[in-house]
């Protein structure tokens, strides 16, 4: 694990000098992980290619597919095949309801890589060190239980721990990692935002004033990070429920047509010749 600004010791060698690296900071947001599907395939149509992925909380899944190099169709047939209760470990502990595992091996076998520093792609999962109360970046060591720890909802899912410290929800402090993509050598940043610009009407409800709470807060930590993506796309979706992949399409079809609609200013900046420093 690593501080932010160190991460960009693990940065992989560039293959070509004169064309900007691209990176993609996936941003988390529980079932509005589905964004980034719709996404991914408005880049691929365009024949956007990145080199670098990062992803914070359900958006480490995202990262964590891509960065393992499987083509488009195959992400999306993996995501569809999905099922909710197939993340449900359920379990008795006094931290969290939910163990955690259980995602932790899907993504292992969904991948096919059980450690970071195999993946085709250069990736990096943020997490929160809550003994430290800073995030940090996970770029070695076990795929799954990198991803198991950023996507570790406080009270909801136990935490991990590793190395003597005690991860969890990477969202907490950086909701879209722009700054993790570009420690780990992107030039240009694709920040997607699915949590943080959409805000539905208040339930008046105890559960839905912790959890507004929580999403207002972490918003307002993240904002100046998320600004510095060079492109952000930033969908309005909004799902009915927290916990239902039933709007899964939907979610899918926002990503696609907010990604659509960045691809004009994307282009323009990769067809700018990198400028070293």
């Amino acid at each position: 694990m690593l501080p932010v600004e160190e991460a960009g010791a693990v940065a992989r060698p560039r293959n070509d000098a004169a064309a900007p690296r691209v990176g993609i900071a996936f941003g988390g947001g529980g079932v509005r992980g589905f964004v980034h599907l719709g996404v991914l395939r408005a880049l691929n149509e365009a024949g956007i290619d990145a080199g670098v992925a990062s992803g914070s909380s359900a958006g480490a899944i995202a990262a964590a597919l891509y960065a393992s190099g499987m083509s488009y169709p195959r992400i999306e047939k993996v995501i569809y095949s999905l099922a909710e209760l197939d993340l449900v470990d359920v379990v008795a502990s006094r931290e969290g309801l939910i163990n955690g595992q259980a995602l932790a091996a899907w993504v292992r076998e969904a991948t096919g890589y059980e450690r970071i520093e195999s993946l085709p792609r250069t990736l990096g999962i943020v997490v929160t060190d809550l003994a430290n109360g800073r995030p940090v970046v996970i770029v070695e060591g076990d795929l799954g239980q990198a991803v198991q720890a950023s996507a570790s909802v406080p009270g909801t899912m136990v935490p991990v721990q590793s190395r003597g410290s005690t991860l969890i929800d990477g969202g907490v402090l950086t909701v879209v990692p722009v700054r993790a993509a570009r420690a780990l050598g992107a030039d240009i940043v694709i920040g997607v935002d699915v949590y943080c610009g959409a805000a539905p009407a208040p339930r008046r409800n105890a559960v839905d004033t912790v959890f507004r709470t929580f999403r207002l807060q972490s918003c307002l930590l993240s904002e100046a990070e998320t600004r510095e993506a060079d492109v952000l796309i930033r969908p309005g979706f909004e799902p009915a429920s927290a916990t239902s992949f039933g709007q899964r399409e939907q979610a899918v079809e926002a990503g696609y047509i907010a990604a659509k609609a960045q691809i004009p200013a994307l282009k323009a900046r990769l067809e700018k010749p990198r400028q070293d420093p």
